[in-house]
């Protein structure tokens, strides 16, 4: 038996981010497309900008950013969770966009969620899910955190890990946000804002 005892960098009020490695993760990518809005853009073309611009102002402010992709390619679904723990990655941090199935009424469903599986998760998702409130109140407030999942990209115990429905492509207000570059933004910097809060929490 073989025990790893990880100790975590001393936090740095002036920069909580400095010396800690983050995988950020784009879902979907290549063949698999992930969920469309009536707009037709598939899911894993909208959230894969959203990521990399979070991961620049990640990296930024002193992190280290590790992508399970960069480009439209597919990327297996336990590779993801594989590559955060190689990397000896502090966070993982899966990023989607939801979608009701058919037959569903989408009116009204919209927002953000958090998806977590561990309690050590909890702080990580909360920090995410109020800097989505904050900085887009016009996603609307969905339903919340989501403890409990039994998600691929959510089990790993390396470190907290996360999945995050940005909001819903069966909404269309969501979906505009969702496909304009403006709101891309917003939503990186939302998520970068996410990832500071927890770490500033940590350091008190």
């Amino acid at each position: 038996m073989r025990l790893t005892i990880r100790t975590p960098p001393t936090p740095n009020p002036a920069q909580p981010l400095q010396g800690r490695t983050i995988t950020l993760d784009p879902g979907h990518g290549g063949t698999q497309n992930g969920g469309a809005g009536s707009l037709g853009t598939p899911e894993k073309d909208l959230v894969l900008p959203i990521t990399l611009r979070a991961a620049e102002l990640l990296r930024a402010q002193g992190a280290t950013i590790h992508l399970t992709r960069t480009t439209d390619t597919t990327v297996g679904l336990y590779d993801r969770g594989q590559l955060a723990h190689d990397t000896g990655s502090d966070l993982l941090i899966s990023v989607h966009a939801n979608a009701l199935p058919d037959g569903r009424d989408p009116r009204g469903i919209r927002g953000p969620e958090i998806y977590y599986t561990h309690p050590q998760a909890q702080p990580l998702a909360a920090a995410l899910l109020a800097a989505l409130r904050t900085s887009l109140p016009d996603l609307g407030p969905g339903t919340g955190l989501k403890p409990g999942a039994d998600l691929a990209l959510t089990r790993p115990t390396s470190q907290p890990s996360v999945l995050i429905e940005t909001g819903y492509l069966t909404d269309p207000g969501n979906l505009r946000l969702l496909n304009s570059p403006a709101g891309q933004e917003r939503l990186a910097q939302a998520i970068a804002a996410g990832v500071l809060a927890y770490y500033r929490g940590l350091g008190r």
